[in-house]
C-alpha cells in the first residue's frame, strides 16, 4: 500500500460505514417497532419471550449504528486531509 492509496481507502471507508450506518439504524428502527407491537399484543409466554428479545435488540443496533455513522465522518474528515 503507499501514500496514494490512502485517500481512495478513506473515501471507501466512509462510504462502506456510511452505507452500514443506515442499514444498522434501520435495523434498530424495526426493532422498536416490533417491540411496541408487542407490548399491544395479548401476553403469552411467548410473547412475553420475544418482547424481551427485542428489547435488546434496539439499544444494540443502536449503538452499532451510530458508532459506524462516527467511523464514516471520522473516515471523510482523513479523506478530506489527505
Amino acid at each position: 500500500m503507499t501514500g496514494d492509496d490512502t485517500p481512495a481507502l478513506m473515501w471507501n471507508l466512509a462510504v462502506l460505514s456510511g452505507w452500514l450506518a443506515i442499514g444498522a439504524l434501520v435495523l434498530a428502527w424495526y426493532a422498536r417497532r416490533r417491540f411496541h407491537a408487542l407490548l399491544k399484543a395479548p401476553l403469552t409466554e411467548e410473547v412475553e419471550h420475544q418482547t424481551h428479545i427485542w428489547e435488546h435488540h434496539i439499544p444494540r443496533w443502536t449503538s452499532i449504528g451510530l458508532w459506524l455513522a462516527g467511523l464514516s465522518l471520522l473516515s471523510c474528515a482523513a479523506w478530506l486531509v489527505f
